[in-house]
């Protein structure tokens, strides 16, 4: 299983536009789950093809990564 690390800047529109901090706001927001956000937050690697699933998401809201 590949791991990746995602970009600061990407991390931080993830945690900046997070209506709320708990499991249903960030599924429904992102598709990931609230452990994936502390992750994300912590600087941690996730599963690449989570990644991709999370850049495609943020990508249709118009923020090129």
């Amino acid at each position: 299983m590949r791991m990746v690390t995602l970009e600061k800047h990407f991390v931080e529109y993830v945690l900046d536009n997070c209506p709320a901090r708990t499991e249903e706001a960030v599924m429904a927001r992102f598709g990931i789950s609230y452990n994936t956000l502390r992750k994300l937050e912590a600087g941690s690697p996730i599963r690449s093809s989570l990644a991709t699933r999370l850049k495609e998401r943020v990508r249709d809201e118009g923020l090129s990564v």
